[in-house]
């Protein structure tokens, strides 16, 4: 067998080197710039930012309170506000708002479902433009779009001349820490006059599978909290992370069955053909103000927190409802410290049986870092989770909207809610929490464990979500991010 000439050996031995050299490189560069990217990601939310001092100053108690004028108004100059836990009849009172509307509808909405009220509702609003109404509709720009088996309406709403729909902060790889970022609020204006606020995301199971809650503020207008949100949702259509969806087509037979099962829904209900006064629904306020984060990509200076901090620190009786709570360090100790100057501070929130939110597994293996003599700590047991994102003060102060105790609704994402001054309004609202939570929840004891109960049992976690949840609890490492 002739041998191999040395030289070719030598040129193969170099050549394989050199392939081999070229993949180590771009493996290796690859990695670098996953690595590099992740940085690019994560380190924007790894500062710490701050409420102005011009900020802070209107979501300070006296810049929340009513003043004696506000309280000696008569009742039927004053704001109303109705309470809306989430069931089939508020889900029609929403319809009816709708179909009431006479000039204008503003939604926006963090996301939507793929189940029947969504469709019902989109035809709503595609009703409402069709006799003249103008709609506009802002939705979250990755986890909200009308896609996928929700295309079809999603093409009937952007095609319409009298609807304008736009997604907030689609993917953009090139802004890195804007891929954090969601559009989390739950608002809808109508007429300019009456309001929606709450946690109450779109679809059957966001009113029938979750304990939620919405307020409806009426008789408000262009200087009351209803003009406040609209001037909100003027801000967020027109900031540059907003993209106006347009589609070129329509299945219009889809459209028409569309049209006939909301007909056979709604048509005939009672909410359509009830009375409805909206001067005179619900209980006369005193004061309502909107309170949002800012409108920008990457990380948030704490808005809506800082106005929860302030009435707290100058209150006697806080009761905080959340889905869950996850924070960083310093702001467990600042909650403690908060509790401290409370007589009575109490934290309702879902349990580990109910629960379907991966932050949750944070709070749970933290658990302990919450409890302190002067914080109760309660856990709801029922079946359904607690999804309502509010909070009482003082028999006085009522806070409801789309922020969860949490760094997300802290730092991240767009947030929006309405704070009430009104003992008449809070009264019922801590009725509420009372009748619906309280007594469904056990208390959790100094030493981690529940304390007994005569009238509320937990019940057992399966061991697949106890595993799944001590997975998901790994991630506390980035809860600034979760």
């Amino acid at each position: 067998m002739k041998p191999l000439h040395r030289k070719k050996a030598v040129a193969l031995y170099e050549t394989r080197m050199r392939v081999g050299y070229v993949v180590k490189t771009v493996v290796c560069y690859v990695f670098a710039a996953i690595i590099w990217y992740m940085l690019a990601v994560i380190l924007p939310y790894s500062v710490t930012l701050n409420v102005s001092a011009a900020d802070n100053a209107r979501l300070t108690r006296a810049a929340l309170s009513a003043t004696q004028t506000d309280i000696n108004r008569d009742e039927a100059a004053k704001e109303r506000a109705l309470l809306m836990p989430t069931s089939e009849q508020s889900f029609y009172r929403r319809l009816r708002l709708v179909e009431d509307a006479r000039k204008s509808i503003d939604y926006m909405v963090y996301d939507t479902y793929e189940q029947q009220w969504s469709y019902h509702y989109y035809t709503a609003l595609v009703r409402a433009a069709d006799r003249g109404v103008k709609v506009r509709i802002v939705l979250d720009g990755k986890m909200g779009r009308l896609t996928g088996e929700l295309a079809t309406i999603g093409n009937i709403v952007s095609n319409h001349n009298n609807i304008e729909l736009y997604y907030f902060n689609k993917i953009n790889i090139f802004d890195p820490a804007g891929l954090m970022v969601l559009m989390h609020d739950k608002a809808t204006i109508v007429d300019g006059d009456k309001l929606i606020v709450g946690g109450v995301n779109m679809g059957t199971g966001a009113y029938l599978a979750n304990y939620d809650m919405e307020v409806m503020i009426t008789n408000s207008g262009e200087n009351g909290v209803a003009g406040q949100a609209e001037r909100y949702f003027e801000q967020i259509i027109a900031s540059d992370l907003s993209t106006r969806i347009k589609s070129k087509k329509v299945d219009l037979r889809a459209k028409a069955e569309y049209e006939r099962q909301y007909s056979e829904f709604y048509d005939n209900s009672e909410m359509a053909t009830a009375e409805v006064d909206y001067s005179t629904q619900g209980v006369a306020i005193d004061k309502a103000t909107f309170v949002s984060n800012k409108i920008t990509s990457g990380k948030k200076p704490p808005i809506i927190l800082q106005a929860v901090y302030n009435l707290m620190e100058s209150s006697k009786k806080t009761v905080a409802v959340t889905p869950y709570t996850l924070l960083e360090n310093d702001k467990k100790a600042k909650l403690r410290a908060l509790a401290a100057k409370n007589d009575e501070f109490t934290i309702i929130t879902n349990s580990l049986y109910n629960t379907r939110n991966v932050g949750y597994a944070d709070y749970y293996h933290t658990r302990e870092q919450y409890l302190n003599k002067n914080i109760k700590l309660l856990e709801y047991q029922a079946d359904n989770q607690l999804h309502a994102k509010m909070f009482t003060f003082d028999n006085r102060y009522s806070i409801i909207g789309s922020f969860n105790l949490d760094e997300r609704s802290a730092h991240i994402d767009t947030e929006s809610v309405v704070i009430i001054d009104s003992p008449a309004f809070t009264a019922q609202l801590d009725d509420y929490i009372n009748d619906t939570f309280v007594v469904n929840s056990l208390q959790v004891g100094m030493n981690n464990e529940y304390l007994p109960s005569d009238t509320v049992k937990s019940h057992d976690v399966p061991a697949k979500k106890k595993f799944i949840y001590g997975l998901y609890s790994t991630l506390g490492i980035i809860r600034c991010l979760i």
